[in-house]
């Protein structure tokens, strides 16, 4: 067993007697997870708070709660309620910086990491605390890493990594030839159908490319926009997709990929654990970047922990996040979820070895939808139907930027 946090390391005080011979009060931490209790995550995470409660003497709260059972917590947290560690993700930082409801990790990030000699910051590479930070620098602690690829059964196409644009699509007519279907899409979840668009787009230009199209109208303009759109109208009048995608309930079309039905999947890393029922035996799962060229730019977002800036016990919170990210632990979020941890030095499930690889290498990096998503009137209601009826075949290129200009100039218009 790792030994007990160095007193000190966070500026904490120990558990046990004071020197006046006073019992020291018992710390506490409470933990409300959007984690279902059958999931695999949160079997890691019991073993963390039950290893955590043995090795501190700190009586701990722990409730898993689904994806539905914390609709409320901004509000209760901004109240002064709330538990003291919650989970969240890149996407989240923004809003929950500005309402002051995390507290940030600087001091958590030089705090060691129990029995390895290292700190947080030593074991998180940067891509990775730069996914996880906000205008306040580390605004919570990661253990997952998510990011997204092209998903194909290297069993049947060995070393698949097209580099450029043209040897993808001398894939794809290969694959037609072939008498397969290339490419698998669940056309009726728009934001996976505009993962052609936005990994073109920002893959090649970098971060902000995607983001920037709301904010003004003349973004439009630039060629770079211009490009990702004719690649893409190029997969749709390529007939490179299933008959009738648009149509494909979700997740049709991905357990037909992972049955072999189709050459690939364009997804997150969640995909391979998501279909793992639906498998065919000596199916490898692998993937590839899209070859946008340019900067080749990589998503990364991370899933993590936070501590609630006005909860009861913030000290122990943070006690609790170095203590949670020694290596034993993060090497379950591989062997044990399936996922991608958030230490470089901790390798990925194979299946997932080409992803960890080029978030750890990338020298330009992405979040997750380039966070054009923020302004969720624009994206949901303009850009997402917008990009459906592009990858669906119904405008072309053309139409679709000046389609997009004009909308986004009105949306401005009216505030």
């Amino acid at each position: 067993m790792t030994a007990v946090l160095l007193i000190g390391a966070l500026g904490l005080a120990a558990c046990g007697k004071k020197n006046s011979g006073e019992t020291a009060a018992q710390e506490s931490l409470s933990y409300r997870s959007s984690w279902g209790a059958a999931e695999p995550q949160a079997k890691i995470i019991k073993t963390l708070f039950d290893d955590f409660a043995k090795e501190t003497g700190a009586k701990v709260d722990l409730k898993f709660v689904g994806r539905t059972g914390n609709e409320n917590l901004n509000a209760e947290m901004a109240s002064g309620q709330g538990p003291d560690l919650f989970d969240t993700t890149t996407g989240d930082i923004e809003t929950l910086t500005a309402q002051n409801l995390i507290s940030p990790l600087g001091d958590v990030e030089a705090a060691q990491v129990p029995g390895e000699g290292k700190t947080v910051k030593d074991v998180l590479p940067e891509p990775v605390r730069r996914a996880s930070s906000g205008k306040n620098g580390l605004a919570y602690l990661p253990h997952t890493i998510i990011s997204t690829a092209v998903w194909y059964n290297a069993a049947e196409h060995p070393g698949l990594n097209p580099q450029t644009w043209e040897e993808f699509i001398a894939f794809l007519d290969e694959s037609k030839k072939a008498g397969r279907t290339p490419i698998g899409q669940d056309g009726t979840i728009a934001f996976y159908n505009v993962f052609w668009f936005y990994s073109l787009l920002v893959g090649a230009n970098g971060a902000g490319s995607l983001a920037e199209l709301a904010k003004d109208p003349a973004n439009w303009d630039k060629p770079q926009v211009l490009d990702a759109a004719e690649k893409v109208e190029q997969l749709a009048k390529g007939g490179y997709l299933q008959r009738d995608f648009m149509a494909t309930k979700f997740p049709a079309a991905q357990n037909a990929w992972a049955q072999g039905t189709y050459d690939l999947n364009i997804n997150g890393t969640w995909l391979a654990s998501e279909v793992q029922p639906q498998l065919t035996p000596g199916f490898k799962v692998a993937s590839f970047q899209v070859p946008a060229g340019g900067k080749k730019s990589i998503e990364v977002g991370t899933l993590g922990w936070a501590v609630n800036a006005k909860g009861k016990n913030v000290a122990t919170a943070k006690k609790f996040l170095a203590f949670a990210l020694q290596k034993k632990y993060m090497e379950q979020f591989s062997t044990v979820a399936l996922n991608i941890p958030s230490r470089g030095d901790v390798p990925a499930p194979a299946h997932m070895a080409d992803v960890q690889k080029a978030v750890l290498e990338a020298k330009e990096t992405h979040l997750s939808y380039d966070y054009a998503g923020a302004d969720k009137t624009w994206w949901g209601d303009m850009f997402l139907p917008l990009s459906d009826k592009l990858i669906s075949g119904k405008i072309d290129a053309a139409t679709f930027i000046r389609e997009g200009k004009k909308r986004t100039a009105d949306h401005l218009a009216n505030g």
